[in-house]
């Protein structure tokens, strides 16, 4: 079917006004911000990948309409939420349809007594919490992409928020999902705080990257304004003993929102234009709720800081990190130098692994002579996560490509080593596929055989996640 005739037919399936075929639309719904993307600009007058159309559903009838369209014609289809992900999730590595969310983001209902609301999955996430705060609620989930991630990414690739040591990932704010699946029939699960009715269905499109279903729509968990909000800021020596009293902050069963835990070299990166003029690592915590409990939190988690040798700072570099929390500019203009490149590889690893692991991950970048700035966030009971960004020079942008794949390839390899994951929340895509099996071992062949009883003609995002 030639590109013209793709978008005549789908105009008559859905409507004129919802279909583009525009090279500038394709050439926009076709790309996120993964890294090789930027490169790309440089090096093709076109990317190696782009949409022969793109569709602009305004409801779950038109998602049915095109999914049984595309079933019937054999043509793929790739989902583009807010296009924010940075693994190349939205990347059409095929021809074919991309269906953009975006007029989809209508809010459905807040249940103000079960603490839910409910929504059309392409709402932009910082769009959900305007209105939430306007009600004098919030969601709680800050991914670094909220101004423009959609509902519908963030739990397609599993986010985290910063706020995520007390509330959890996404995972946690699931309680029901429309979503159109690859046949073009709708599923709806119950929204219920806890069900003992096999496993959680929600749980097979949480982190599914699309490949199993378009999510159309979404009931989460909400919270109330937090009554107080503080911070705290300690300067560590060395960055184990810090990581100890994170341990033993979790393990104590304190809950707070915020656990940040920057090496030297971030510290200084990050905050030295803020105001740290300090020699060691900033750690900074954040505890929020009812006031009683937030005071007696704080005191017991200052206790702990300062008798592993914690150096108090008070709470104003706190203050600083949330109002510039969104800035990557540092990133950003590593990705726009010629040859340039910038990622962040996002591990995790149970507390007994977690030390090894940033040893080997500093080693092998000390000995690439490639600049790094790490930290720690997403603390938990069993462990932590730790954020890896590096700064490459290449001397043109075909080396900076090669470059990134080999140090990806690398640190993938020293994560499985190490036990660790190779993704804490950034998802799969197409960067990290060819590693995935390694994880999972066995699981991978019960997400094919999943994949081929709901997608037997490899309809939906194929090329991400797994490979058929």
């Amino acid at each position: 079917m030639t590109d013209n005739n793709l978008s005549k037919k789908l105009e008559k399936l859905i409507g004129k006004n919802k279909v583009s075929s525009d090279i500038g639309d394709r050439l926009c719904f076709s790309r996120d911000v993964t890294p090789l993307c930027y490169k790309w600009i440089d090096l093709y007058k076109l990317p190696p990948y782009i949409c022969d159309a793109v569709v602009s559903p305004e409801n779950t009838e038109d998602v049915i309409k095109i999914v049984k369209f595309a079933k019937k014609n054999k043509i793929k289809i790739f989902i583009y939420g807010g296009g924010s992900g940075v693994v190349g999730g939205i990347i059409p590595t095929e021809r074919g349809i991309t269906i953009d969310m975006s007029r989809m983001s209508k809010i459905l209902n807040l249940d103000k007594e079960s603490l839910t609301v409910e929504v059309e999955s392409g709402i932009i996430g910082q769009n959900l919490e305007d209105f939430l705060n306007k009600n004098n609620y919030t969601l709680r989930h800050f991914p670094q992409s909220i101004r423009s991630a959609s509902v519908g990414g963030l739990i397609a690739t599993k986010s985290i928020g910063q706020f995520s040591t007390k509330y959890g990932g996404i995972e946690n704010y699931v309680t029901g999902l429309e979503v159109v699946l690859p046949d073009g029939n709708i599923l709806r699960t119950k929204d219920k705080p806890r069900s003992s009715t096999g496993p959680d269905i929600n749980n097979f499109f949480i982190g599914s990257e699309g490949i199993f279903g378009i999510i159309t729509k979404a009931i989460l968990k909400i919270y109330k304004i937090p009554e107080e909000v503080r911070y705290h800021c300690f300067l560590y020596k060395d960055i184990f003993s810090a990581l100890d009293s994170i341990r033993e902050i979790m393990q104590m069963g304190l809950k707070p929102p915020v656990v940040r835990l920057y090496n030297k070299e971030e510290s200084h990166q990050k905050f030295a234009k803020l105001g740290f003029g300090y020699d060691g690592c900033l750690m900074i915590l954040c505890f929020e709720g009812n006031s009683e409990l937030v005071k007696a939190e704080s005191e017991i988690a200052k206790k702990i800081c300062e008798r592993t040798k914690a150096e108090n700072i008070g709470d104003e570099l706190g203050k600083l990190w949330f109002d510039n929390r969104f800035d990557t500019r540092h990133i950003l203009e590593k990705e726009e130098e010629f040859g340039g490149i910038s990622d962040a590889v996002e591990l995790a690893a149970p507390w007994s692994k977690i030390k090894k692991l940033y040893i080997d991950v500093e080693s092998y970048f000390k000995k690439q002579q490639i600049t790094l700035a790490s930290h720690f966030s997403h603390a938990y009971q069993t462990g932590i996560s730790v954020y890896n960004i590096f700064f490459l020079s290449a001397k043109d942008e075909e080396e900076a490509i090669e470059r990134f794949y080999t140090v990806w390839n690398d640190v993938m390899e020293i994560a499985l080593k190490d036990d660790a994951t190779i993704s804490h929340h950034h998802g799969i895509g197409i960067i990290k596929k060819d590693k995935l099996k390694k994880e999972l071992n066995e699981g991978i062949n019960i997400l094919k055989s999943l994949k081929e009883k709901l997608d037997p003609n490899n309809i939906i995002n194929p090329g991400k996640l797994i490979e058929k």
